[in-house]
């Protein structure tokens, strides 16, 4: 099943018109119709507005295909792509080696901290926050 597929059960299991649906997630009828017609593949902003709108879906389900429609019993996902503070624990001074070509070599105090941020620079200028 595609995501074309998994947002028409979404529309039929919730008993929506596909326009409807478009109101309720706050996107152009024309888009959900190019979507269900299959001349467009939802876009990453329309799968985070389904997901923001249905609240008991699961993103695995509708972005990967995996596991059930709802969520079970109410909870919210935990999957791979969640992003934890990761505590560290450091004697003296703990070496981190990167895993890139570079190999740089991050050293922290020797405190436990919690990490908050990871910012990601791509080589094209662009970068993303984590």
């Amino acid at each position: 099943m595609n995501e074309r597929q998994r947002l028409e059960q979404i529309i039929e299991s919730e008993g929506l018109t596909a326009k409807q649906f478009a109101e309720e997630v706050g996107i152009q009828a024309g888009t959900i119709s190019n979507i269900v017609n299959g001349r467009n593949n939802p876009s990453l902003d329309v799968m985070q507005r389904v997901l923001n709108r249905f609240r008991t879906i699961s993103s695995d389900w509708l972005i990967l295909g995996v596991g059930s429609m709802y969520r079970t019993n109410g909870a919210p996902d935990t999957t791979l792509f969640d992003i934890k503070p990761i505590e560290v624990e450091q004697s003296e001074h703990q070496e981190i080696k990167a895993e890139n070509k570079s190999e740089q070599i991050i050293s922290a105090p020797a405190q436990s901290k919690v990490i908050d941020k990871i910012m990601i620079f791509y080589t094209d200028g662009t970068f993303e926050e984590r």
